[in-house]
């Protein structure tokens, strides 16, 4: 079995490696918004460019696992060859399209290693370590992912939640474990301008974004309204692709 992956690997841009298996070697990671019709949240394309035994594609991610999804994002990162299974039937159209749409549990490292539960990691608010953290509460899995791998990327930790309370707890126990706050304006567990009223109680100082959606000038106001005389308080839409130099201004700001 071994000298049959050694071989197979040698043949990368030949052949697929198993039937229904291809080997594909990571290239960039994409992501793209688009308005929602009748929402003011985006609506968020992922994908990976990779380079495939059957040749350049781009392999748009779908299902909603983002447990597994962040465990693969950390994979890539340091291994850059892995595998997509494709369902036999689907071979020939993998082969043929310059894009595909794949299930995210579909794509495995190389080595064949297996994701289980093990490797979940739980976040205990009390346990956090280090002084460069960004506190996100927003309810929505595949935003935050994204989120968290622009944050990561800025060499900062993520510490996630989809309720103010849980998140406003983490806080309470450890304020100057964080950097910067983001906030959606539409949060379980309270409401975001109580939840982020009840942080500048505790830190006036700290950073907080509130993330109003796009084009949503009824919320703008609202926040507007309520935290006019806050000059830690930024209300506005999260874009992705400018969040990097968002994060970068207000924390340089606020240092």
């Amino acid at each position: 079995m071994k000298k049959f992956v050694i071989s197979c690997f040698v043949m990368i841009w030949a052949l697929p490696c198993l039937a229904g298996d291809f080997i594909v070697e990571f290239v960039e990671e994409n992501y793209r918004e688009t308005q929602v019709e009748f929402s003011y949240d985006p609506l968020i394309y992922h994908s990976i460019q990779v380079n495939s035994s059957a040749g350049p594609k781009l392999l748009i991610l779908t299902g909603n696992d983002a447990t597994y999804r962040k465990w693969l994002r950390h994979y890539i990162a340091d291994n850059k060859t892995f595998i997509a299974k494709i369902p036999d039937d689907q071979a020939d159209e993998f082969i043929s399209a310059k894009a595909y749409e794949i299930d995210v549990k579909l794509i495995h490292p190389f080595t064949r290693e297996k994701w289980t539960d093990a490797d979940q990691r739980t976040s205990d608010p009390s346990l956090i370590q280090g002084d460069n953290h960004i506190l996100i509460v927003d309810p929505n899995e595949t935003r935050t992912e994204l989120i968290q791998g622009i944050v990561e990327k800025m060499g900062y930790r993520a510490t996630i939640f989809k309720t103010g309370d849980q998140a406003l707890e983490s806080f309470f126990i450890q304020p100057r474990k964080f950097k910067l706050i983001m906030a959606h304006h539409s949060i379980p567990g309270m409401p975001s301008e109580t939840f982020v009223d009840r942080i500048l109680k505790i830190d006036h100082t700290i950073p907080v974004i509130i993330d109003t959606g796009y084009k949503n000038q009824i919320v703008k106001n609202k926040f507007a309204s309520k935290f006019s005389g806050s000059g830690s308080v930024h209300i506005q839409p999260v874009i992705l692709k400018e969040l990097e130099k968002t994060i970068e201004t207000l924390t340089r700001e606020n240092a």
